[in-house]
């Protein structure tokens, strides 16, 4: 959306009886009114887009649960100015890359209701929803500003590094930093937005496959870890690349 748009958002439940979705969107203010829907109803939200960004939509439903279970995603508040990520001049940008980090413990999956939350342990992380190497790469060229719009919709803090480059760490959770800083490893908390800028160097990338960007506690793999049996763990996981 764009910034200055009113928007309404019809929220259904298509949950199962004893589930209530309560429709969240951290940084945004919505008009006054009903915020959860029941089985099988229909909430309501209406909000002035107001001020460009990267949010995190979500439901704060069943504890967290459903967040947990990927009832979550980005939504994206365009500025006034064309390629802009915001209303300032140093934001501008070239090319776009939108990366909702997940994760899935397949044991809380298997009986969501259930599962005690305090032994969750993922073990496949997904980059918008898949993970390499089904995960779509970054096209770009050197000299490119690329925008990377994270938003951390896991169960845990993830650290997401670039290889062979660094990025300018711009704005969290919807809000411009008054010091923009640079970095090669950014951390996330869960539920956390953030905006970086990377310029796609000059010169030839670290891998044939381009700059990786990818999981810093390693989570490149697919499958429980340290598993002899039924499937070990192989490669896979919170990767993908920039290339041209």
């Amino acid at each position: 959306m764009n910034e200055g748009d009113v928007v309404t958002l019809n929220v259904t439940n298509a949950l199962p009886a004893g589930h209530t979705i309560s429709f969240e969107i951290p940084g945004v203010t919505f008009t006054a009114g009903a915020t959860d829907a029941g089985p099988g109803s229909t909430v309501t939200r209406t909000f002035t887009a107001s001020a460009p960004g990267t949010y995190l939509y979500q439901s704060a439903g069943d504890a967290g649960r459903q967040e947990a279970m990927g009832l979550a995603g980005a939504l994206i508040v365009r500025s006034a100015t064309a390629n802009q990520a915001y209303d300032a001049a140093t934001t501008a940008y070239d090319v776009e890359a939108v990366l909702v980090l997940g994760a899935v413990d397949p044991n809380f999956n298997a009986a969501p209701d259930t599962f005690d939350m305090h032994s969750y342990h993922a073990s496949y992380w997904l980059i918008n929803g898949k993970a390499y190497p089904d995960t779509a790469g970054i096209v770009a060229t050197a000299g490119q500003r690329v925008l990377l719009r994270y938003v951390n919709a896991g169960y845990d803090n993830t650290t997401m590094t670039l290889l062979g480059m660094h990025e300018t760490v711009l704005a969290r959770s919807g809000h411009l930093l008054n010091n923009p800083f640079g970095a090669n490893a950014e951390t996330m908390e869960a539920g956390a937005t953030e905006d970086a800028i990377a310029t796609v160097p000059a010169g030839t990338p670290p891998s044939s496959n381009g700059y990786p960007l990818y999981n810093r506690q390693l989570h490149v793999t697919n499958g429980a870890q340290n598993a002899v049996s039924p499937t070990p763990a192989t490669g896979g996981g919170m990767l993908t690349f920039i290339h041209p």
